[in-house]
C-alpha cells in the first residue's frame, strides 16, 4: 500500500504508485457520493485504520497543493504565450496593412500566422485548465475518504487486488492477498 522507498513514518508515507492509480480510478467516475469509503482487506499483518487514513488524507493534500500550484502555473505561461501571440497577432496584422504590394499568398500567409499564434493561448487559458480543475476536485474529494482496514482471509477469491464498487454509497474495497490469485471452480 505504501511506496517502500519512502523512509517516513506511515502517516507521512507516500501511497505506492499502482495502490493510488487503482483508488484514483475507482473513484474517478463517482462524482455526487456523500461520503466515500476505503475498505482494505489486510491478508496478514498489523495495519492500522488511523494510520493509512493519516496517510491517505496526507497524500492526496500534497497533491491538492501540487495540482493548485501546476494550474497556477499553467496559468501564467498561457498569459504570457497570449502577449506574445498577440504581439505576432499585431506585427503580421500591420505589415498586411501597410505593405499593400504583398502577393496574395504572402498577404493571406500573414493572416494565418496572426491567427496561428493566438490559437494555443487561447485554447491553453480557455479549455486548459479544465483537466487540471477535474484532477485536483478529485484529490480533494480523495483527502476526505473514510478508511477502513480489515485484517484476516479475504471472503472471496480471485485477483489479488478487487475492486467491489458501491456506486450508491461510494465505497470501495482495496484487497490486498499474498496468496496468488485463483479463479473459482466450475
Amino acid at each position: 500500500m505504501f511506496n517502500s522507498f519512502d523512509p517516513s513514518p506511515f502517516w507521512d508515507r507516500d501511497l505506492d504508485q499502482s495502490a493510488a492509480e487503482f483508488i484514483e480510478g475507482e473513484f474517478r467516475d463517482r462524482r455526487r457520493a456523500e461520503h466515500w469509503a476505503l475498505n482494505v482487506h489486510a491478508h496478514e499483518g498489523r495495519a492500522s485504520a488511523a494510520d493509512l487514513q493519516a496517510a491517505i488524507e496526507r497524500y492526496y493534500e500534497r497533491l491538492v497543493v501540487s495540482s493548485r500550484l501546476q494550474g497556477r502555473e499553467q496559468f501564467r505561461v498561457g498569459e504570457i504565450a497570449l502577449a506574445a501571440g498577440l504581439a505576432v497577432f499585431a506585427i503580421c496584422i500591420t505589415l498586411q496593412t501597410t505593405l499593400r504590394d504583398l502577393p496574395p499568398a504572402v498577404d493571406q500567409g500573414l493572416i494565418v500566422l496572426a491567427w496561428v499564434a493566438l490559437w494555443r493561448p487561447i485554447e491553453t487559458l480557455a479549455y486548459g485548465w479544465v483537466p487540471q480543475y477535474s484532477r485536483r476536485r478529485l484529490y480533494e474529494r480523495l483527502r476526505r475518504v473514510r478508511v477502513t482496514v480489515r485484517i484476516g482471509p479475504q471472503p472471496q477469491t480471485g485477483p489479488s487486488v478487487i475492486p467491489s464498487a458501491s456506486p450508491v454509497h461510494g465505497e470501495t474495497d482495496l484487497s490486498r492477498n499474498s496468496a496468488p490469485a485463483t479463479s473459482p471452480p466450475g
